[in-house]
Parts: C-alpha cells; structure tokens; sequence
C-alpha cells in the first residue's frame, strides 16, 4: 500500500501560509472544504446561504482556489468587505504579507473574527470535537497562525499557550498542533510538559514522536539503555533525520510542500522544528553521532614482539644510517565514512640518504604500538632502498619514542632525542599540505592579535552561550551599538538561535541590510552578497580553523561545551571573508558580553537607550545599546 502524503498545512509543523514567493502550484486544501460545506449544508437545510458571513466565506473558497497571488489577495480583500467577521480572509491576508509583524496583527484580526462568528456558545458545545464543526476552522486556522507569529515576535509563553488551549478544543488535532507544540515546549526546557504531551498521543507513528521522545529520553537521564532503545526504534521511522541533525546534509532553502512518512521531506520538517532542541541538549548530537559510528576493528597482531625482534635480529643487516620519524595531525578536516575526522600522519625518513621508507595516516593519535609497527615496516619494506636496521633513530620529545627506548637497544638501534628533526620539519609540512590542504588563517595569524586578546574573547563567548539570549527575542530583532573608541559605527547586533541552525551574533554595519533580511520577498542570495559585518557562531570544532582549534588547546582557551567552539570571522560585500581585526575582535567580545544583560532589562521593543561599561582585553569598554524599533507594517 502506498504511503498517504501529508500536505504541510494539515499535520505539519510549518510557519503559517506558504511563501510569498513560492506560492506552490499545488491545490489549497482549503478550497475542498466548499464541496464539504456545501453538503453539510444540503443536509442540513440552506438557511445562512445568504448571509454576509456566507457571501464572504464563498468568495474566499474562489480565493484559495486561485493560483495568481495578486487575485488571491484581492478576493480577501474583497471578502473582508462583504464581512469583517471572514477569518480565512486575514489568515490569507496574514501569510501574502512580507511583514512578520504585520502578520502577526492580521493572525489576531482573524481569531478576534473567528470568536464574533462562532459566539460563546460554540466553544462551549463544540469543546473536544471543535474541528468536526465545519464553522469553527477559519478559527482554528487563524489561531495557529498567531501562535506562529507570536513564537517568531518573542511572545513564546503565549504561543505555548494558544497551542496548548487549540487541543483542549480539538484533542483529535486534525492540524498537527502537537508537532508544531513539542518543537515550542522543547526549545523553552519544559520537559515535563513535552513528556505529558508525548504520553498524550502515545500511538503516533511519525518520526517528530520517535526522535523527540529518544532526545527526551537522553535529556533527563542520559545514556541509558532505554534512550538508546527509543533512538534505534526513531531511526526505523525515518533514516534520514541524523543526516541533518550530523551535518552531514544541509536543508535546502524552503521547504517541502508534501511529505511522507519516513522519507527525506519529513527529515525535513523535523528539523526545521526540533534542530534547536538537538543543538540546546548537551551532549546529544555528539550521542547521535556515536549510536552511528560502526564499531572500530582491532588490526590482529603481527606476532609476538619477541619474535619481530628476533626476525630483525637475525634477517636484516645494519649500517651507519641515520633515521629520523615523527607525527602530527593534519592542518584540516577531512571526511571519513561521512564523518569529519582530522587524521594523523607519521613519517619514517633516512636523513642520511634523503628518503621516506613509511608513512601511516591514522585516524586517531599514534599511539606506541603504531609507531612500532611503522619504524619495523620501514626496515622490512621500505619505500626505497634495501631492508635494514638504522644505527640511529632520531625523534623529538615524547613518551611514546621512550617507550620504544628498549625494544630498539635490543635490535642494535640508539634512540637519539633532539628538539628538532630537521629533515622532517620540512617534509611533514608538505606532506600534510598535499594531504589536507593548506593552512587556514587563525585568529593569531592577524596582526596585532595576541594570545590574551583572543583568550578574553574565548572566555566571553562561551558565557554569551551559556546564557543563551537568543531564546529570549524574535526573529526580526537588532540591537543598536555605539561605541565612541571606534568611528566606524553605529552597528546593529542580530541575534541569531532561534531556528536552531545556527547560534551566535552577528554585527552588520548597515541597517538597509537588515530590512531586506527581514523582508520574505527578498533574494537570499543578493543580500548575501551585499551584507557586511562581524559574526561568530558557534559549532564543533571542526568549524573553526585548525590553527584556531590548537591554539585554544595550547592556551586553554574557554569554551562553553565540545560542540560550541566559536567561529569569528568578518564579511566582505561579496562572499569573500576573513578573520577580523584586532579592534573588530575587541568590538564583537564588548557586544557579547554587553548584550545578554541588556535583553534581560529591557524587553524586544523597550524604546531605553542604555549606556554600559563592559570588560575586554584592552580594559573597559563602554557601549551604548538601544533596540532598533522599526514599524514596516
């Protein structure tokens, strides 16, 4: 049997309406209600036919039949002038502005429009079996659209509300309120409401039940038995989710207008919704990412070490030749079994003839045993010349070469530690060039940046992180910052978290670019390419240049969690970019540690213009923040 699509506008969790500029070639559901309307009707009688609220309803089932979006606007329009009681025609209105903040006024039109047209009586009969009542949908309609809108403003508590009351009403949940109501209660840490609502539906078979019920399972009691159970039964609902939760995928730039069960669009849909909730999670991609690692394969053993000795011993001559080996780790990612891995490689070179006899390119740090295996298949088998045993290995500092110590005394070879092997140096350089690529620029690569300049920048991030601010604000938010110390401002601060894609702040130097980021309309593209601006986000640690990623080792650098090591860089107009400068640093850890205190005193909207003083590499820095208050209605 074929599996039943879903439309996005029936059980799914998609934003309210489809895009202005992608109204799908698909059919409104909406308008197959006018056929069911009209046969309730015919059995019912034809009284209220000719009502203006009846007028209106027939000329918005012409509109959700229309494809062109100038005539469907027009027709809501029309349909609000026969009758200001029309829900459908603010709900249309609602999702064909580009304006979320218009949106959202429309939303609350249509369900102040619903609740004069159904009256109190309604909601008090029809409770538990609402959507059953024809009359109630454009009210139902329009209600979760303002539960959208209002979670995309900010108002996240009341949207949790609205949802909430929606399945009082309609427990059935024709519209898949649940959905769209976990991914709320999951980004907000209500556990215990997400597991009583999880319990509330407990024969849902679709993947957005699996995974949240896994990722729940893991949120309050870790790696256990059960959540490991509950994530392999996930994974058989639908196998493409942990692609897009790893990385390993990227979603595209809309979204599926139909999905089935288990395929990639319905991968789709759970993640536009629940990403945030899997990112918020300490922990939980990372135990993802393990529950798919294949286990790794022991390599038998060569032999008894006695016996190797003995062979070399006996089989192999020795002459004056002096060896050297060494190994580091790649100066990039690469991809291993669809996952990022920074491999070693390890190098056995004849100083005194100038050649490699071995090479290894471990996933993992060498550890001795390798190392071994590596020095005696260069004297087996080496990649030039004959078979032999050196007089002399030389190797820089490491425990792992004096474990070695007395396994090469017993086959004639002196273990020489030097600070420096020469010939090496070179040869692992480019060796790894050609394996990994070139060296990234880090952070200390700009001039001017010092250890304790990024240090301090490091230690701010990861407390922005750990507050979190972005959960506290909608979508279509900026922070004014001022700054007397640079003469290049003012700039504007966006908070970016709320989708779950990508955490972080970002700067931007230009308030134009703003307006077209926030209009649904414009080409994502051509902004791109216009913006300008510093931002760090945040990520595993392959995100971040490699010499970035050692630094912060070397120095101990702070970061917040292993998967929200910071990536700074600063955009060029065009797609170029590179890392900032010393004063573009210093400006962005005044900005991180400036503005989460601001959002908790003065709410999206606060008209207050605060000046602060905050601490940074340099010493004080102080900042004049204020909201950007834009009305595009």
């Amino acid at each position: 049997m074929a599996k039943k699509k879903r439309r996005r506008d029936g059980k799914s969790r998609k934003r309210p309406g489809p895009s202005p500029r992608n109204i799908p070639d698909l059919p409104d559901p909406r308008a197959m209600e006018a056929s069911l309307r009209q046969l309730v009707g015919g059995l019912q009688g034809s009284g209220g036919q000719n009502t203006p609220l009846a007028k209106a309803q027939a000329v918005m089932d012409r509109a959700f039949a229309e494809k062109d979006r100038e005539r469907r606007v027009r027709l809501a329009k029309e349909a609000l002038d026969l009758c200001p009681d029309c829900a459908d025609a603010y709900v249309l209105l609602a999702e064909h502005t580009p304006s979320r903040k218009e949106a959202l006024n429309l939303y609350e039109q249509g369900v102040a429009a619903g609740e004069r047209a159904l009256g109190p009586k309604a909601f008090e009969e029809a409770s538990g079996h609402f959507w059953g009542v024809l009359e109630t949908r454009p009210y139902m309609r329009a209600r979760l659209g303002m539960a959208h809108a209002l979670w995309t403003a900010g108002r996240r508590e009341e949207a949790v509300g609205h949802l909430q009351d929606m399945l009082r009403l309609n427990p059935n949940d024709n519209q898949g309120v649940r959905y769209t109501l976990a991914g709320f209660l999951l980004s907000l840490d209500r556990d215990g409401d997400l597991a009583q609502l999880l319990q509330q539906y407990p024969e849902d078979g679709m993947a957005t039940w699996a995974y949240t019920k896994a990722l729940l399972a893991f949120r309050q009691h870790g790696d256990t038995a059960e959540a490991r159970r509950l994530l392999t039964e996930a994974k058989k609902t639908n196998k493409h989710v942990p692609d897009y939760l790893l990385g390993r995928k990227f979603p595209p730039g809309g979204q599926p207008a139909y999905y089935s069960p288990g395929d990639e669009n319905e991968a789709l849909e759970y993640i536009g919704s629940f990403m945030a909730g899997w990112k918020a999670t300490p922990g939980a991609v990372a135990w993802l990412r393990q529950s798919a690692k294949k286990p790794t394969e022991v390599p038998p053993p060569k032999g008894p070490l006695g016996f190797i000795k003995k062979w070399l011993n006996e089989r192999l001559p020795q002459d004056d030749d002096v060896w050297q080996a060494d190994f580091l780790q790649l100066p990039t990612w690469v991809k291993s079994g669809g996952e990022p891995v920074r491999p070693w490689l390890v190098l056995v070179t004849s100083r005194s003839h100038d050649l490699v006899l071995a090479h290894a390119t471990p996933e993992e740090e060498p550890c001795p045993a390798l190392l071994w295996d590596t020095l005696v298949r260069a004297m087996q088998y080496p990649v030039a010349g004959e078979p032999h045993r050196p007089a002399e290995l030389q190797v820089r500092p490491d425990e792992r070469w004096e474990s070695l110590r007395p396994h090469l005394e017993e086959i004639g070879t002196r273990l020489v530690v030097t600070e420096e092997v020469d010939q090496l140096k070179a040869v692992l350089t480019e060796a790894g060039e050609a394996i990994g690529g070139k060296h990234e620029p880090g952070l200390l690569d700009m001039p001017g940046l010092k250890p304790e300049q990024v240090g301090s920048f490091y230690g701010a991030a990861a407390e922005f992180y750990q507050q979190a601010p972005w959960k506290k604000v909608g979508y279509e938010s900026a922070i004014r910052v001022e700054c007397d110390k640079f003469h290049s401002g003012p700039w504007y601060a966006v908070l970016m978290g709320q989708s779950g894609l990508t955490m972080g702040l970002a700067l931007y130097d230009d308030p134009e670019t703003l307006q077209r980021l926030w209009t649904r309309d414009a080409p994502d593209e051509e902004t791109a390419r216009e913006s300008v601006g510093t931002s760090v986000t945040f990520g595993e640690e392959w995100g971040i240049p490699v010499a970035d990623l050692d630094a912060a080792r070397r120095y101990a650098w702070k970061v917040a969690r292993p998967d929200a090591y910071p990536s700074v860089f600063h955009k060029e107009r065009g797609l170029s970019s590179r890392p900032p400068l010393a004063w573009e640093l210093e400006l962005l850890e005044g900005c991180l540690r400036a503005v989460p205190d601001f959002v908790k005193r003065h709410g999206q909207g606060d008209p207050a213009r605060e000046e602060v003083t905050v601490p940074v590499a340099s010493g004080p820095l102080r900042l004049a923040l204020s909201w950007v208050v834009e009305d595009r209605a």
